[in-house]
């Protein structure tokens, strides 16, 4: 028999840190932070940390990866098992969780030489994607490409006879980025793997990534024919590149602005064409991307003047800033500029956290100026209709939903128990600290 105890990530939307912990082997799935408040870390227990086989980073986003430092504070001596692009990711990822360590007033729980400490393995060089090797005595892996962003896996583990399923954060409908299904792996039909744990981030949501853009679309041209300028927060790395392919297709004529950091997001992208879509209407991702970079109409300020003049020239315009809570000096001086004009929309298209300045401008948006603020998601993790086709795909004697509030989780799972077919299946919307055998 094995266990799962949740350190962070169910129940909640950020701070993913699950230990699997048997009679000889002891795993962790991701160690990651919330951004709330000065920061949130998972419930660790330290004195399971130095008993610790291995642990396994889905990918580079804070809210599964930056707490790892605080696994070598508490005596943890092994290994990162992750993909070499999500270790050259995390350097810039500690520094950010950092600098908003410090906006917020509060030391890092853990040092510089913690952070330097860690001992990386790398997925593609020990195995090819969708392939069986052993990791370590008595556990062997597989891991296939989630579809989040560059470098995003899922794992496949087994050990002491158990088979475990964990699909970090997982969406089929990128843009521009490969999923490898994990319900193709090859197994028997029949087989029931013994734990999944599965991103269900968008709760009972149904929309599919087509009818997300069509509401952005709709709700950005709006904003464009009223003379208005739409400022649209997104991560440096993820689903800010495809938003800015998408934007580029649908509103040729109307001046776009994007900081520098994510035209590099976008010339990396060229670089990694192994994590990109192969066929896109018969034409491949990569040359999409080449065109799109060969262009000469780029609008990538790098001062505040060039900023200034740029706002004063443009009318209707799309502007693609970092930080897609609006945590950032950047994302708040941009905000100011434009929070006056009632004709200006602030865009949001993925999770804030409670405390942020994106998640008090959502609530509140009088209380700091006359522009209106929305959110509508783009989609990178899974709603109901995608949960119900993974766990139809990856069947298990114990399926456990993860990245979204209870509340929202406790709705799914109600949807999901009342459609099994098997009594041998469980579903279940857990908290932090709770635990499952299997």
């Amino acid at each position: 028999m094995m266990k799962l105890t949740v350190w962070g990530g169910a129940g909640e939307h950020g701070r993913s840190a699950y230990l699997l912990s048997g009679s000889q082997v002891h795993l962790l799935l991701d160690c990651g932070v919330k951004k709330e408040g000065s920061g949130d870390y998972p419930m660790i227990q330290q004195e399971q940390v130095p008993k610790l086989d291995a642990v396994f980073l889905s990918h580079a986003h804070e809210d599964h990866s930056v707490a790892i430092p605080l696994l070598y504070r508490f005596g943890y001596q092994g290994e990162v098992w992750t993909t070499r692009e999500t270790a050259a990711q995390l350097t810039a990822y500690f520094s950010s969780w950092g600098e908003f360590t410090a906006r917020a007033g509060v030391e890092l729980p853990y040092r510089e030489e913690d952070q330097l400490a860690i001992r990386y393995r790398y997925l593609e060089e020990e195995a090819e994607k969708l392939t069986w090797f052993e990791a370590l005595p008595g556990v062997e892996v597989m891991w296939g490409r989630s579809g989040h962003m560059v470098g995003a896996v899922w794992f496949m583990v087994q050990a002491e006879g158990k088979r475990i399923f964990y699909s970090g954060d997982y969406t089929s409908e990128s843009l521009l980025l490969e999923d490898d299904s994990p319900a193709l792996v090859d197994k028997p039909s029949s087989m029931l793997l013994d734990l999944a744990i599965v991103d269900a981030a968008y709760g009972t949501d149904t929309n599919s990534q087509a009818d997300k853009l069509e509401q952005l679309e709709q709700k950005i041209q709006s904003t464009l024919q009223t003379g208005g300028k739409v400022l649209i927060p997104v991560p440096a790395a993820g689903r800010g590149q495809e938003m800015i392919l998408w934007a580029y297709r649908n509103w040729v004529d109307v001046p776009i602005v994007i900081e520098k950091p994510l035209i590099q997001g976008l010339k990396r992208l060229l670089k990694r064409s192994e994590w990109l879509r192969s066929q896109v209407s018969d034409q491949r991702m990569r040359d999409h991307l080449e065109l799109l970079l060969s262009r000469n109409d780029w609008i990538v300020p790098t001062t505040e003047a060039e900023r200034e003049s740029l706002l004063q020239k443009h009318g209707a315009s799309l502007w693609f800033v970092t930080d897609g809570m609006m945590q950032s000096n950047l994302a708040q001086w941009y905000y100011r500029q434009m929070s006056g004009d009632t004709r200006n929309l602030i865009l949001l298209t993925g999770h804030v956290s409670q405390g942020t300045f994106g998640q008090r401008l959502l609530e509140h948006p009088a209380s700091y100026g006359a522009c209106a603020v929305t959110k509508i998601r783009y989609k990178v993790h899974q709603g109901l209709t995608d949960v119900r086709q993974m766990i139809t795909g990856v069947p298990a004697r114990h399926t456990v939903l993860v990245h979204a509030e209870k509340e929202e989780t406790d709705q799914l799972q109600a949807c999901l128990a009342a459609e099994a077919t098997s009594l041998h299946h469980h579903i279940y919307s857990l908290s932090v600290g709770e635990e499952v055998y299997f």
